[in-house]
């Protein structure tokens, strides 16, 4: 049986050039960055058996487990390296997430993998700036003649031209493929700094507010890596210990 997500895309691009999928992963994290996938399938992607067979197994990258998202992210590089699609990753610090909150950020790290994707393209697809529809020269409009599918609801603060998808990393291949990018390359940067800071259980939790984690940030206050308004969340008016770790982690820094 056909991928329903790629049945849901091949449809779209009877209408246009291709298909751009963005998606995102640690937006809800209470430290590490938040990373942005991009994806770009071109018109003639879709008229390639053997893609649609490769790519069979594509859903929301949560829905996998760690080898499992793993093989297939390397099934998606190895097309990129063939040129057979197009995709990138950007991410925003957690300085970046502190200075423009979660949504400035995560649209941040958007733009970034958007950008990357496009420039590896060769041009293919160029990401369009919001303004009027009356003001399109020509060429703007063959450069819009492409999906650009988000994840979720549409990003007020994404500067380039998108479509809001909801659930869309279940409904479209593009976002997808997409968000396994963001996935695998998110947690292998945890992975990492639980190597730094293996109190914290980044390995397992990946910067989510799992058991463990919450523990530890009860027990040695937040970290560099942590995020400052998630954090403050968390603080109740009754756990001085907590609130008093956080501000001395933050005269630390300064």
């Amino acid at each position: 049986m056909p991928n329903p997500r790629w049945k849901y895309d091949c449809k779209l691009i009877q209408e246009c050039s291709g298909i751009v999928g963005v998606d995102e992963a640690g937006r809800g994290c209470l430290a590490g960055p938040v990373v942005a996938g991009c994806v770009i399938l071109p018109a003639n992607f879709f008229t390639q058996a053997s893609n649609r067979k490769h790519f069979e197994k594509i859903n929301d990258s949560k829905k996998f487990d760690e080898p499992t998202r793993e093989n297939l992210f390397e099934r998606i590089q190895n097309s990129i390296g063939k040129k057979k699609l197009y995709g990138a990753t950007g991410s925003a610090s957690v300085s970046e997430i502190n200075e423009y909150n979660i949504v400035g950020a995560t649209c941040l790290a958007m733009q970034r993998a958007m950008l990357s994707a496009s420039r590896m393209s060769g041009g293919q697809w160029l990401p369009v700036l919001k303004k009027e529809p009356d003001l399109f020269s020509d060429e703007e409009e063959r450069r819009e003649n492409w999906h650009v599918l988000v994840d979720g609801r549409p990003m007020k603060k994404l500067i380039y031209q998108h479509q809001g998808l909801i659930k869309g990393d279940t409904i479209s291949l593009g976002i997808a493929m997409a968000s396994i990018l963001a996935k695998v390359i998110r947690d292998r940067s945890m992975r990492k700094l639980s190597t730094e800071f293996p109190e914290y259980g980044f390995s397992s939790n990946k910067g989510y507010g799992a058991p463990v984690h919450l523990e530890a940030l009860q027990k040695f206050g937040p970290t560099v890596h942590h995020r400052n308004k998630f954090i403050r969340n968390l603080l109740n008016e009754t756990d001085n210990k907590l609130a008093g770790n956080f501000e001395q982690t933050q005269l630390s820094l300064a």
